[in-house]
């Protein structure tokens, strides 16, 4: 008997037409394109054409992109190249770890934004008027909920405020970056490869490299350039897929609020993402998953910022509502119907035969 695979993790391979564009780059790509080299020329050619590709979607300029090699780094690069210490530093209850390290870290005055349970702001008025930095989140990466008050601090603060965009989980269009001073982008969150980010920032010249350096330099500059075409690429095919992204999540939202004991966080906020959260009434998460894995079912458990080890999700607990038994899916291009009725069938099954 053949069984259906259902993989709804935050990972899955990478498209063919993806993986043949890197293996492609990386004979056409290997050189440094700083050199002068016709190997080197041609690297650059290949670079320069990759972050038009990525510029057009956000209505940007190339020279506005700056290519991380470690993603992770460049929360820290955004936040701090812009951050003094006379500012004060806006972050939310729902950021990332590493976002609220750096808040943790920043000597100068801090407000943090708290959210409701449907994971919205709720605490935007009580921003203070001072000189500040603001982060805001555009999509969190476990219950897919898009903030709806980023507007409002656009307008309100655009002159007396940097506006850090956290779009680490969400798709580049081309209106999200405007009266924004920074953004962070992840090649992951629209298909691409690993180890692939983006920094936009939107004046250079008022940015400053917050690590030690001697060259003029926005990022450590140091990437794949392979990677990069596969994230160009996959952001094109990605866009393609949407629509039908959008559906299933609608889809699957609506089954599995059917299933008795079981509650999907945030339905409504989150509706236009990939990233879906539910919580089962009882049922630790962990026994959850055991059950589910022999039936070829893969979902993420726990905090997106602590796979490994399980860690309960402070997004989840920031709204107020229990972690155990907190369960996260992702939906891929690839994702369909028949596998979210799969889904939906199996643990119906599994959850009588837990509770008895």
């Amino acid at each position: 008997m053949v069984h259906l695979t259902s993989n709804f993790t935050s990972e899955a391979p990478l498209a063919p037409s993806i993986r043949e564009a890197i293996s492609v780059a990386l004979a056409d790509g290997w050189a440094d394109p700083k050199k002068s080299s016709q190997a080197a020329t041609k690297a650059a050619a290949l670079r320069h054409g990759c972050l038009e590709e990525l510029a057009s979607h956000l209505g940007a300029r190339p020279s506005q992109l700056e290519v991380v090699g470690e993603p992770n780094l460049a929360y820290f690069l955004a936040i701090s190249g812009l951050l003094t210490p006379e500012l004060e530093l806006v972050t939310s209850s729902i950021d990332l770890g590493k976002i609220r390290a750096v808040a943790r870290a920043h000597s100068g005055g801090k407000f943090e934004l708290n959210v409701g349970r449907d994971g919205l702001y709720k605490n935007i008025s009580e921003i203070p008027s001072a000189p500040s930095l603001i982060v805001l989140q555009s999509c969190n990466g476990e219950t897919g909920v898009r903030q709806n008050g980023i507007d409002v601090v656009k307008e309100n603060f655009a002159s007396s405020a940097h506006i850090i965009l956290d779009a680490s989980h969400d798709i580049p269009n081309a209106t999200m970056l405007t009266g924004v001073s920074s953004a962070i982008f992840d090649s992951t969150s629209w298909g691409g490869p690993g180890g692939l980010g983006l920094l936009y920032i939107s004046e250079p010249a008022k940015y400053r490299y917050p690590l030690p350096h001697i060259a003029p330099i926005r990022t450590p500059g140091s990437y794949s350039l392979p990677l990069l075409v596969g994230a160009a690429i996959a952001l094109t095919l990605y866009k393609e897929s949407l629509t039908s992204i959008f559906a299933l999540r609608k889809y699957a939202a609506a089954a599995l609020s059917k299933i008795d004991g079981v509650s999907v966080v945030a339905a409504d906020s989150g509706a236009e993402s990939r990233y879906l959260s539910f919580l089962i009434d009882g049922i630790s998460s962990e026994e959850l998953l055991r059950s589910l894995q022999p039936l070829h079912i893969e979902l993420d458990a726990g905090s997106a910022c602590s796979p490994e080890d399980l860690t309960p999700s402070h997004v989840i607990a920031a709204m107020g509502l229990p972690t155990t038994g907190h369960l996260r899916m992702t939906f891929h291009a690839e994702s369909t119907q028949d596998e979210i009725d799969y889904l939906v069938a199996n643990i119906v099954s599994v959850l009588s035969q837990l509770r008895g």
